[in-house]
């Protein structure tokens, strides 16, 4: 398919080339599922793949196991964020063991 003949007759010859250069882009084959897994996500894309699955803490420094694990356990961590099980959750791979006491335990 020619995507030229959208153009107006008057079009200059950068719009003509954007407009062919952008009806080759849809052959390009992307898989998006793989993009926003965790697993298979591409190592250059993770810190991306984080900012989309609102990771709280991010370090460029960290191996890319720790990050891609990081990226897993957001979800849980926003569902059950302010919970004990959350706090443990964080605070505990860091190598402290917490002792929670609720208001109305005391």
């Amino acid at each position: 398919m020619n995507d030229s003949r959208l153009l107006p007759v008057g079009s200059s010859p950068l719009e003509v080339a954007a407009a062919r250069a952008c009806a080759e882009i849809e052959r390009t084959p992307v898989n998006i599922r793989a993009l926003w897994n965790p697993d298979t996500c591409p190592e250059n894309l993770l810190p991306w793949l984080a900012w989309a699955f609102s990771v709280d803490r991010w370090d460029e420094n960290w191996p890319e196991g720790t990050k891609r694990a990081v990226i897993r356990d957001a979800y849980f961590i926003h569902c059950h964020k302010g919970t004990i099980g959350a706090i443990r959750r964080v605070v505990e791979p860091l190598g402290y063991v917490i002792n929670v006491t609720e208001w109305w335990e005391s």
